[in-house]
């Protein structure tokens, strides 16, 4: 699963297509391929895990699950999804979901959500939570992306170690200074993250994420997997709020 960050910085490398006009569109998508040939890419923007290719009237919103599935003048052996193709160039994805809007990304995303964006509002995201998920566990609604757009398997571990918060804990149980501090840890670590990613070394500066003992006390990590997503927890560390 992609973690907003890494499309953030995968999207700061697409940027020389900015201005390029697209010769064709090709793929096993159902969208109407015939609005974006001859058009001129605007902009290259972000919302969670979607890449946003903006045009003049219009943009393809294209939800990706792993940035692997993102290929630049290269290819897999299977055929792509979808595929830009400029004069002499390409950016291929593989296994992800194409979707074109009419407007402007803010008319149908609501940037309040996004964990990257200036526009993140912790305290809207608190009453969010507060509100309308109340009775659901912390872990599961952090991976929620209509709650907090840009957090994947990665984020949500380590700042709920930072937090020691369990991630099976309710909602509706924890103190509301905890969730506050946790929204910030997240905000923190996103931006820790898109740094970390231009050394490669996300993974070896987690705390927990795919490793076996808490850093803290050496304590055996609980490792659990619900449906494709992992969990790591330390249970002597995290406190389980129910």
């Amino acid at each position: 699963m992609s973690e907003g960050p890494s499309i953030i910085f995968l999207k700061n490398k697409l940027q020389r297509y900015k201005g390029k006009t697209v010769s064709k569109v090709s793929g096993d998508s159902t969208i109407d391929e015939s609005l974006f040939e001859n058009a001129t890419l605007i902009d290259i923007q972000t919302f969670g895990k979607n890449f946003l290719f903006i045009f003049k009237e219009f943009f393809a919103a294209i939800e990706v699950n792993l940035v692997g599935n993102v290929l630049v003048n290269k290819r897999k052996k299977i055929a792509a999804g979808f595929s830009f193709h400029f004069e002499e160039n390409e950016i291929n994805f593989y296994n992800s979901d194409v979707k074109v809007f009419q407007g402007k990304p803010t008319d149908h995303f609501n940037f309040k959500t996004d964990i990257s964006k200036p526009e993140f509002d912790a305290d809207f995201i608190l009453n969010e939570l507060q509100s309308n998920h109340h009775d659901e566990k912390i872990g599961a609604a952090l991976l929620n992306q209509n709650i907090l757009a840009g957090v994947g398997p990665i984020i949500r571990t380590e700042t709920l170690y930072h937090a020691k918060i369990h991630p099976d804990s309710l909602i509706k149980a924890i103190p509301e200074k905890k969730l506050i501090f946790l929204l910030k840890m997240v905000v923190d670590y996103a931006e820790e993250f898109l740094t970390l990613l231009k050394t490669d070394s996300v993974e070896k500066n987690a705390l927990i994420f795919e490793k076996k003992n808490c850093p803290k006390d050496k304590f055996p990590l609980v490792i659990a997997e619900v449906g494709k997503v992992k969990t790591y927890v330390c249970e002597k560390c995290q406190k389980l709020f129910v």
